[in-house]
């Protein structure tokens, strides 16, 4: 199947109609999709050209290199929606694609590290995490896309939003520090905690269906395609625990645990019962400890079983 250029650019733009945007959604499940690549090329193109003109201040003359009767502006608003897209799309492809368009921090380590951005903007991500960003970052936008943990203290800059974006939803801080967990409950749910300042919470999917202003002390849950419950107050010692290397479970499911130790360790952990996944567990770990030490200690006390298998690095959780 061959697809045009003008309609993924339609399709980006959320100007496809029902029917446009399944052909367009039947193309991108393909395994070879030379049409799109070549778009995204063409969207990278228009992200230096717009950095270009940040710089030298030649807009007309840009904007007749760029494309017949579209703005800098335009392209930009098309770059961060190509961005958006991607960051929903399948792991195995999207990070092929949004290496052309944009610049990512890893942390490959059960350690935490420490970034500065170029807006005085500090993140500290936590293990694992990894965090994409547009490459015209604090040059025409402050926006982020998150996979993990971390923990943010936004600089202050009044000309662009700082913006970090998260599977289906989107935190605008309003001069700000917060926290935003994407891999620590078993259901999937993304938790945005706002430690000071403000923060503003809503859907990127589906037009701002909801939106909610985070006071502090206040935690927003997310789960995908559902819209939220209000905001809660949250344990702070618990939520930024991570921060001073510490494994805090404060009346926490079994499976909530483990997934949280997934992230952590970048590991599988498998429950072969699920009846173990409702029982409940409180305790303080050290970070520097093994993930097999912690299942011990966590298995000693509901009485089951974990079985590394070295190979897949997956723990086979049985009870006794």
């Amino acid at each position: 199947m061959k697809i045009s250029s003008q309609l993924l650019e339609k399709y980006f733009k959320g100007l496809c109609t029902d029917e446009e945007v399944e052909i367009v959604e039947a193309y991108l499940d393909q395994e070879e999709t030379p049409e799109a690549e070549a778009y995204f090329m063409q969207i990278s193109e228009l992200t230096e050209v717009a950095s270009t003109n940040k710089e030298t201040d030649k807009g007309p003359f840009l904007k007749r290199i760029v494309h017949p009767g579209y703005s800098i502006a335009a392209a930009v608003i098309v770059v961060l929606s190509v961005l958006a897209w991607l960051w929903q799309y399948p792991r195995q492809r999207r990070e092929l694609k949004v290496a052309v368009l944009s610049d990512t921090i890893y942390n490959n380590s059960n350690t935490i590290r420490l970034v500065h951005m170029a807006d005085g903007s500090r993140i500290w991500m936590n293990a694992y995490a990894t965090i994409i960003y547009n490459k015209s970052y604090s040059i025409s936008n402050r926006e982020l896309w998150l996979n993990g943990e971390a923990y943010f203290e936004v600089g202050k800059q009044a000309e662009f939003p700082f913006k970090v974006h998260t599977s289906g939803i989107t935190t605008t801080a309003l001069g700000t520090a917060f926290n935003i967990a994407t891999a620590n409950k078993a259901d999937g749910a993304i938790q945005v905690s706002l430690v000071e300042g403000r923060v503003a919470v809503s859907d990127t999917l589906k037009g701002a269906s909801f939106r909610y202003v985070l006071e502090p002390g206040q935690m927003l849950e997310y789960r995908d395609g559902r819209q939220p419950d209000v905001p809660k107050a949250f344990n702070a010692k618990t939520t930024l625990g991570w921060k001073n290397y510490k494994i805090i479970f404060d009346h926490t499911t079994l499976a909530d645990a483990f997934a949280l130790l997934e992230s952590r360790y970048k590991c599988r952990i498998t429950l072969v019962d699920d009846k173990l996944a409702g029982k409940k567990i409180s305790g303080n770990f050290n970070a520097n400890q093994s993930v097999s030490s912690i299942l011990e200690t966590l298995g000693y006390v509901h009485k089951f079983t974990s079985t590394h298998q070295v190979n897949s690095n997956n723990y086979i959780i049985k009870k006794k």
